[in-house]
């Protein structure tokens, strides 16, 4: 057998590929963004305790690149700790108040910038705090399980995966509902103690019917108004929309299903210019009145949102939410007061199918379910069908009244009734029958001023809201020149 010699293989000559060294993934030391997100963060956590809670034990000081920002967030996870509660900025501002004066000032300032930070872009601030957590959690898991693997403890390094695998899906900020009652105290009393009753009211100014409403309707709660057709259900609304803005400086989202949104507009203009309903929507205005409301009008910059839902007939609050999740996105805009005029006009959102009275029951728990997420609503219903002339007879429209769904009376948290006979519209007189509260006495008759030529609903002891002096500045087009304007016209 002869045997091949083997070729003397040269090694290849030329260059060495140059092979990167492979980075461990490490924790971030800071937070991927910079100190507007901070600053937002801050705030979010202060506002939003089942987010804070859920948040705060994954996060540390040293994650804020801002000194003053992880001073903050030191006293938060101080106090948390103390007092088992998350603290509001009142408290940080305390504590702010005892430093140094030389830094004192500067931390105050911080605190107050954290208060007016932009929230607009809530749901993506905390889809990014929520997955810069899971990524920590993430890296440090995986690099103590390389080191359990590499000391051949394989049972080890499998349960620290597991572990962090755990973490990951139990860290989620969409927290129901729900709390351990006794254990939650110290947080129910901390709220308590910072909180002011006067700020989640919003006055109706109607001094009787507020005095029900302890001050007015509060955040999570849902008022309805019943009143037979053309008697004054969107007058009422627009007047608490008014009241809202004037009395409160509060952000009011009018939502239109029924008529158009243009008219709404005008009802609007009529109550704030204090003239007639027809002189206002022709434009018929005198230079003083026009330079009033402009006066006025520049005070109250995007406070009212008036939004039309009139070209179809199955609209749902999962409608309203969408408009008010753009509103947010787009302008940063979130509403205090949430006006629906009116909801027996909202479908369901289970779909087309079903009764008139499960439509309605099933939309006005949407409608209770808007207003637990924070907003005070307000919304109107149609009684049953009179049997005898409404002009003539002095009837208190009560809940037995209701019409398509007697469930619409116990879902709501006030409900009331505008009664007013031809010769009641007449004397611009009404009477509105406060019939239910859940947090107050009630079943009450309050006689209030009706002026439907200015479209006005005001207690008869109220005073008439008075208008700003004019200033001098460019006119519009519109108003009559050399008119002189009208006085304003309180209760009779």
């Amino acid at each position: 057998m002869v045997s091949r010699p083997v070729p003397n293989r040269q090694p290849v000559v030329g260059p060495v590929p140059n092979r990167q060294p492979v980075t461990r993934p490490i924790p971030l030391d800071v937070f991927p963004f910079g100190v507007e997100f901070q600053r937002s963060l801050l705030r979010l956590l202060v506002e939003d305790t089942s987010f804070a809670n859920v948040a705060m034990p994954h996060l540390q000081p040293g994650y804020f690149e801002n000194e003053v920002l992880a001073w903050c967030y030191q006293v938060m996870v101080i106090y948390r700790d103390h007092y088992d509660a998350i603290p509001n900025l009142r408290v940080i501002m305390a504590e702010a108040s005892k430093l140094d004066p030389g830094v004192r000032e500067f931390y105050r300032v911080t605190v107050e910038q954290i208060g007016q930070a932009d929230l607009s872009a809530e749901p993506w601030l905390r889809d990014q705090v929520i997955d810069f957590i899971k990524r920590n959690i993430y890296v440090r898991g995986h690099q103590e399980a390389t080191a359990a693997f590499n000391r051949g403890a394989v049972a080890e390094a499998y349960e620290i995966t597991m572990l962090a695998s755990e973490k990951i899906l139990r860290t989620d900020w969409e927290a129901p509902d729900r709390e351990f009652f006794f254990e939650s105290f110290n947080q129910r009393q901390s709220e308590r103690l910072s909180a002011d009753p006067m700020a989640e009211a919003i006055a109706t100014g109607i001094h009787e019917l507020d005095h029900v409403l302890g001050g007015g309707l509060s955040k999570g709660e849902l008022g309805v108004w019943m009143a037979h057709g053309k008697r004054g259900k969107t007058t009422m609304l627009a007047n608490h929309g008014v009241q809202a803005v004037r009395r409160g400086m509060r952000y009011v989202l009018h939502l239109v299903f029924e008529g158009a949104r243009k008219q709404v507009g005008n009802r609007y203009d009529t109550i704030f210019a204090q003239e007639g309903y027809a002189e206002v929507k022709a434009g018929n205005l005198s230079r003083e009145r026009v330079e009033a409301l402009q006066f006025e009008y520049r005070m109250y910059q995007q406070r009212l949102v008036l939004r039309g839902f009139t070209e179809r007939w199955d609209y749902t609050v999962q409608d309203i939410f969408e408009d008010m999740r753009d509103l947010k996105r787009l302008y940063g805009w979130v509403p205090d007061l949430i006006i629906v005029d009116y909801g027996d006009l909202l479908r369901s959102r289970g779909g087309s199918s079903g009764s008139e009275t499960e439509h309605q029951t099933a939309s006005f728990r949407d409608l209770k379910t808007l207003a637990n997420k924070g907003y005070a609503v307000w919304t109107a219903t149609q009684p049953q069908r009179p049997k005898h002339d409404i002009e003539m007879k002095e009837e208190i429209l009560t809940s037995k009244n209701t019409a398509d769904a007697y469930a619409k009376f116990r879902i709501a948290d006030y409900w009331g009734s505008l009664n007013q006979t031809q010769i009641e519209r007449d004397a611009k007189r009404m009477r509105i029958f406060a019939e239910a509260y859940r947090d107050n006495e009630a079943a009450k008759l309050i006689q209030v001023y009706a002026d439907f030529h200015t479209m006005t609903i005001t207690g008869i002891r109220d005073t008439a809201p008075v208008l700003p002096a004019p200033v001098h500045g460019p006119v519009p087009m519109g108003y009559v020149a050399g008119a002189a304007p009208r006085q304003l016209k309180g209760p009779s």
